[in-house]
């Protein structure tokens, strides 16, 4: 018998998938998968654990249930020891550099969405939510309000922890999805294409370039967005996702008449 405690859980199917350090503790393991539908998660000893094990899974699973789990499969680490380094740079390049972040709520189905920008020497934080969404409707959704709040074009630069929100810009999904009338094929529509659409006419609007940066690694701005992003959900009389609890029959001209953040 070994007191060697497990120091790394791995959440693909839950309330926010992704890598955790703990398994009780406020925005840890136990919120994201106790009561959870079909929850998939296991807790490992080592990182190279937790790897061998994503690689069990094929990349069409990951990318349905956790995107932001992919980069692992590479066992890559894109989130750079001079992360503060380069946000001093961006910034002295006069550009705006924002962090966003989403989340649902663990006792329900309550999300929020948090974001935290800086231009220059200012900086500006923003959160909002809604009684029933989904995670990654919020992280969308945090990246129209830090957009919406820009007064001019401006040159951005989004810091996410979203896979799904990152590679649906950087890699074309988006435009590709709207392209084909919001179906990521034959047989299935592009989720959330209300927000998609909302996300890619401020991207018109703006210079804008996505960079992912893991969650959960003590990044202070990403830690600060979840941290606004989970005291939004939890506030009470919460406005309605109209789009998710409502939702009306897909056409263009109704893409752009979704929810206001």
């Amino acid at each position: 018998m070994t007191n060697k405690k497990k120091s790394i859980y791995v959440v693909i199917n839950g309330r926010k998938p992704g890598i955790y350090s703990k398994w009780f503790g406020a925005g840890e393991t136990a919120e994201q998968v106790e009561g959870f539908p079909d929850a998939i998660y296991k807790g490992f000893f080592t990182r190279e654990e937790a790897v061998n094990w994503l690689k069990e899974f094929s990349p069409e699973t990951l990318l349905k249930f956790a995107p932001n789990l992919i980069e692992y499969l590479d066992e890559k680490d894109n989130s750079s020891p001079t992360l503060a380094e380069t946000i001093v740079e961006l910034l002295n390049s006069e550009k705006v550099v924002m962090f966003t972040d989403g989340c649902t709520n663990a006792n329900s189905k309550a999300g929020g969405y948090g974001v935290v920008l800086k231009y220059k020497g200012s900086v500006k934080e923003i959160a909002g939510g809604f009684r029933e969404t989904t995670n990654n409707r919020m992280e969308i959704m945090a990246c129209i309000a830090g957009l919406q709040t820009l007064k001019k074009k401006s040159d951005v630069v989004i810091f996410s922890d979203s896979q799904y929100v990152v590679n649906g810009i950087s890699k074309g999904w988006a435009k590709k999805w709207k392209a084909q009338n919001w179906m990521r094929n034959d047989k299935e529509r592009a989720e959330n294409p209300d927000l998609w659409a909302q996300l890619l006419e401020l991207c018109n609007q703006h210079s804008v370039e996505f960079r992912w940066v893991k969650g959960h690694n003590g990044t202070k701005e990403n830690e600060r967005c979840d941290q606004l992003a989970r005291e939004a959900a939890r506030k009470g009389n919460l406005p309605a996702d109209e789009a998710l609890e409502n939702p009306k029959p897909l056409n263009h001209a109704s893409l752009f008449s979704g929810m206001e953040p």
